[in-house]
């Protein structure tokens, strides 16, 4: 992903997604006239996968579909750094991203209001960044909020303290702020279909029970996999102070609902929160 004039370029386009900008909208629209959800006022928050639009873009479609058409200041999105190692966390201060459906301004007020908060927030990395798992959150949001502007977060080392810090951090910016957060993981990898279902499902009810620290425990043990566990932590931190309600399951699914290939399958969810009590 180059940076030009400040605009980081697409990665992942005509690999994880098409990159013809007609074909990219039509199989987004596809996505969302399959989907069972409808917009709900409420929804503060998401978790969705990352995977090729093949595999999960159903699953993060149901996600999605949740916010159409409605309007923030901004949109958080957390991810993580698959091929390169950074100890703290990137909150990206770029100008733009880019896709085939155009360029997508930052926050960049936002941006430094969270690098503000904390010497663990960086605004650059050595070299360029190789990464997907926020980039292919970029056409959804597109297709789905209005005059979209993001803040990109990667968080590098998945522990305790960049998730704490972080939760912390968008608390102070996103309290009493029409804001919405995206936390993007993949579940289980690479296990027979049966298995990843029960792996999945076990980590699925961890994630609407809210305990961060079980949780966090859980993964330090290799008890409970997700391969953007801190994104979601730090979430989970980040609702519990701000009273929000979830995560919820909206959508389960693995690789092998897709391909039918059911002998290695990853998995993956789409959960929200809601700013109000249920």
């Amino acid at each position: 992903m180059e940076t030009r004039e400040k605009v980081r370029t697409s990665v992942v386009s005509g690999q994880f997604y098409p990159d013809d900008p007609q074909i990219l909208r039509n199989q987004i629209k596809g996505f969302f006239a399959r989907s069972s959800s409808s917009p709900q006022e409420d929804v503060c928050a998401l978790i969705v996968p990352h995977a090729g639009y093949d595999y999960s873009g159903q699953v993060a479609a149901d996600a999605y579909r949740l916010i159409e058409a409605r309007k923030f200041e901004s949109v958080v999105v957390i991810a993580f750094l698959h091929r390169m190692y950074l100890r703290g966390v990137l909150v990206d201060d770029v100008e733009a991203y880019e896709t085939p459906l155009g360029r997508v301004p930052v926050d960049r007020e936002r941006v430094r209001e969270i690098q503000a908060c904390d010497p663990l927030f960086r605004n650059t990395v050595p070299g360029q960044i190789e990464e997907h798992s926020l980039e292919v959150q970029i056409p959804f949001l597109q297709m789905t909020v209005p005059q979209l502007k993001i803040v990109p977060v990667y968080i590098g080392v998945q522990d305790i303290t960049n998730i704490t810090v972080l939760a912390g951090a968008l608390a102070k910016t996103c309290e009493n702020r029409n804001t919405l957060v995206v936390a993007t993981t993949d579940l289980s990898h690479f296990y027979p279909y049966e298995l990843a279902v029960k792996k999945d499902t076990a980590l699925i009810k961890k994630f609407e029970e809210g305990n961060a620290e079980a949780l966090y425990d859980s993964y330090v043990k290799e008890e409970s996999e997700a391969c953007g566990m801190a994104p979601v932590l730090s979430l989970i931190q980040l609702a519990r102070r701000l009273g929000w309600n979830g995560p919820r399951l909206i959508r389960y699914m693995n690789s092998g609902d897709v391909t039918g290939d059911k002998k290695s399958v990853v998995g993956y969810a789409a959960m929200a929160f809601k700013n109000s009590l249920e």
